[in-house]
């Protein structure tokens, strides 16, 4: 208004302005003092008559005319010196200046609005601040949408028209809160309408959840102040499919390859099994749950190939249908079309063993009455030394003849064999026994399949499941957010579990003469290792990275599984072996052990060299030099063993030798820094060079690709073990990379399967600066003088852990 208003006084106030004084402003701002314009107006007032004063008038005329020639017009001043004698108009100009540089490319815009304004309903609506946020569900993992004043940015702006609007998954809470405007305003959620309540004197506020809408609008005065279209998504099923149909592997697994999606995120996938005659466990369902493996809870598509060991199952060997189950985080369930199959059978070569485990199955499926059983079991307990005398083997089938017939019995003596079944001890045999109970006819079956395990593989099976168990155990915690004391006590069991199982294996080897009890440097699978993956899990645990724990859990496992097979096969192999073939696999098993001596000296002398390299000293390092020397004349006689033996050198071994030499140069020329890099190659070398060796000899002893690889094809060679200290990265290597301890590819995997996409495992750095950052938190939430914003914020964040 007041722009216009000035606008109009210029206007009606203009000066009027005569032709002879612009003329005369010309004239004197080009310096003509004669006044040419003026003089071209003129006319002769007397003399017209007279010849000569026509002609002085003419010749003045002309020179009047080329003075014109010469005419300019200078720039207008506005005469505000003698108003503004300071100068503030600069500071005008100034202040203008700045705030188009401010504004940068939006300074003609904001300068056109400021002379322009908008005047609207919904700019005036603007005085009332509008705030809404809507916040999705957790478990969509979406981050909140904020709707600011109401009006979009632009048409082609989300919510500003139907073809283009806010898209909000279903069950997302809305929380709107409006300052100003004067009186209290409605909520418009298509037709239904929700009033604000008042927090303050001209401040409200409304919460609700959204399940459907096509239209948010807040009204104050009779006027939208905002308005939006919106969709409300809702949360479909999951969709869960085979890829394949279920069959069985070599390895005696059940392998079931299929699918599963969900538009924000899986929660669990199971599969269910039920025998085609519809016949149910005995004393239990007739519907056998598997668990299937989810990498990374949450997920919201993954693709699975699951194999599963069921051969200890009483239904392995018969015909089954399976249907794939999944669920998301609202208990919707998606289901998979049904697919038959026959869960795979182990077969027995142990007499005892597979007469046990033909009871078992005749127990199950009708054909053996449990008093016929009885006598069976009686018949294998009259000749014990058909499996090798074993007490604790015998023990056990007498308990199990006696729960089948109910009659109660003392159990004595029976130790280290981890019996699974609830035993009724009563030693007054003359009580009346209680009707006979289904349920004893399974525990019995889990009895014999325990037995004839022992019977055919000894103790180590035993441990290596009551480890798998521990460990599903664990796993299944840390997928249903169990308790930290809960995850430490099941750590424990696992830890104790792993202990057995490690004892059983090195008794095997001793057993087959593979390890002698009084040799230290052979430690079965390298126990620290191992012992460092699991502290691993449990910082983890501690942290609150618990899929990150429980894809660690489910490697160890794989890993202990295709051991265990390892050693089976070599079992079997060693069995099958002359004496002559032995002969060369020890000498085989002793040139790879003094490979692997000469790799951990050259990494203890690499470490060595490393500290003396930050010292930054440059005097002769005799000694190391020596050590290198010697390290190489031991590589020298290695490399020419293997030569004789292969007939070549192993790739690597050569160029490791060289750098050996470089790094003996720079060790007597006190460089421990330009050591440091040969000594590195030369191991890289080593390693390259052994494995090359151990491929070498296991074709020379005719073993192929996957026997020979005992030898350490695939595997990380280093000091202290006979595998070697891995690193947390490197063992993450050797998993990702497809092989196990013992270097052999992993085709199939355990009992959680495989699946696209993984969780990352933090290295030993991570865990260390997690564990400092937690300390921190700790220490400033215990210090209360802190400010309550801050310690509400701590708060927060240890809740996570």
């Amino acid at each position: 208004i007041a722009f216009l208003a000035g606008i109009y006084r210029v206007f009606t106030h203009l000066p009027k302005i005569r032709d002879s004084h612009a003329r005369h402003r010309i004239e004197l701002d080009s310096g003509l003092d004669d006044r040419p314009l003026a003089a071209l107006d003129d006319e002769l007032a007397a003399g017209n008559d007279d010849p000569m004063a026509s002609l002085l008038w003419k010749a003045h005329r002309d020179r009047m005319a080329a003075a014109t020639q010469q005419l300019r017009l200078k720039m207008p001043a506005a005469g505000l010196a003698r108003f503004d004698r300071w100068g503030l108009r600069a500071a005008l100009v100034l202040a203008l200046i700045v705030g188009a540089v401010a504004a940068g490319r939006d300074s003609g815009n904001r300068i056109l609005n400021s002379l322009v304004p908008e005047i609207n309903s919904g700019s005036l609506a603007k005085v009332a601040n509008l705030n809404i946020w809507i916040t999705p569900p957790a478990y969509t993992e979406l981050p909140p949408i904020l709707l600011d004043n109401g009006v979009p940015a632009s048409k082609d702006a989300p919510g500003s028209s139907p073809e283009n609007p806010i898209r909000i998954p279903a069950g997302s809470a809305l929380l709107a809160q409006v300052a100003g405007g004067g009186t209290q305003p409605v909520l418009k959620i298509d037709e239904t309408e929700t009033e604000f309540g008042r927090v303050e004197a001209d401040a409200y506020h409304v919460e609700t959840e959204l399940t459907a809408a096509s239209r948010i609008t807040v009204r104050q005065r009779g006027r939208d102040i905002g308005s939006w279209t919106v969709v409300v998504v809702p949360d479909e099923k999951p969709l869960i499919e085979f890829t394949d149909a279920p069959e069985s592997t070599a390895r005696l697994r059940l392998r079931l390859p299929f699918k599963a999606s969900d538009d924000y995120g899986l929660k669990t996938l199971t599969a269910s099994i039920r025998r085609i005659d519809g016949v149910a466990i005995p004393g239990g369902s007739d519907e056998m749950i598997l668990p299937l493996p989810l990498p990374g809870q949450g997920k919201n598509g993954v693709t699975i190939k699951s194999s599963h060991d069921l051969t200890g199952h009483v239904w392995a060997g018969l015909p089954v249908l399976i249907h794939l189950i999944a669920t998301d985080e609202l208990g919707q369930i998606g289901l998979s079309t049904v697919e038959p199959a026959v869960l795979p059978e182990r077969r027995f070569s142990q007499p005892v063993a597979r007469e046990l485990v033909d009871i078992r199955k005749k127990l199950q499926s009708g054909l053996m009455h449990r008093r016929l059983a009885q006598l069976k079991i009686d018949n294998v307990m009259q000749a014990p030394e058909r499996f090798n005398n074993d007490n604790a083997a015998y023990l056990s089938m007498r308990i199990a003849r006696d729960r089948l017939i109910q009659k109660p019995v003392v159990v004595m003596g029976v130790t280290d064999f981890g019996l699974r079944s609830e035993l009724t001890v009563a030693p007054d045999s003359s009580k009346e026994l209680k009707p006979f109970d289904p349920k004893i006819v399974a525990d019995v079956q889990k009895m014999l399949w325990d037995i004839a395990l022992r019977i055919e593989d000894g103790i180590t099976s035993i441990a290596s499941r009551d480890l798998a168990e521990a460990q599903k155990a664990l796993q299944e915690a840390l997928k249903n957010g169990a308790s930290p004391e809960e995850l430490e006590r099941l750590m424990a069991e696992v830890q104790r579990a792993m202990d057995r199982f490690l004892k059983s294996l090195a008794e095997q080897l001793q057993q087959r003469g593979e390890l002698t009890p009084l040799d230290e440097n052979q430690r079965i699978l390298g126990s620290d290792e191992l012992q460092k993956l699991l502290d691993q899990a449990r910082e983890l645990m501690r942290q609150g990275s618990k899929e990150a724990a429980q894809q660690l859990m489910a490697e160890l496992q794989r890993m202990l599984e295709n051991l265990q097979r390892g050693l089976a096969r070599r079992g079997g192999q060693q069995q099958q072996m002359s004496e002559q073939q032995r002969q060369q696999q020890r000498e085989a098993q002793q040139a790879m052990r003094e490979l692997r001596d000469i790799i951990r000296r050259q990494q203890e002398l690499l470490d060595k060299t490393f500290k003396r390299s930050e010292d930054r000293g440059d005097a002769p390092m005799n000694d190391e030099k020596k050590e290198q020397n010697d390290i190489r004349r031991q590589l020298g006689k290695m490399m020419q063993q293997l030569g004789d033996r292969l007939g070549k050198v192993p790739e690597g071994l050569g160029r490791a030798e060289r750098e050996m030499r470089e790094s003996e140069r720079a060790l007597g020329q006190g460089q421990p820094q330009a050591a440091v890099g040969p000594q590195t190659k030369a191991l890289e070398e080593l390693r390259r060079g052994a494995q090359s060796a151990a491929r070498g000899l296991a074709r020379q002893l005719g073993r192929g690709q996957g026997r020979g690889q005992q030898f350490g094809q695939g595997r990380q060679f280093g000091p202290g073990g006979q595998f070697g200290r891995f690193s947390g990265p490197q063992l993450r290597g050797l998993r990702q990379g497809n092989r196990d301890p013992f270097g052999r590819p992993t085709t199939e995997e355990g009992n959680q399967g495989t699946a696209t996409g993984t969780v990352k495992i933090p290295g030993e750095s991570e865990l260390k600066r997690a564990r400092e950052i937690l300390d921190e938190l700790r220490r400033r939430a215990g210090d209360l003088w802190r400010p309550e914003i801050e310690l509400e914020y701590i708060e927060r964040l240890l809740k996570r852990f």
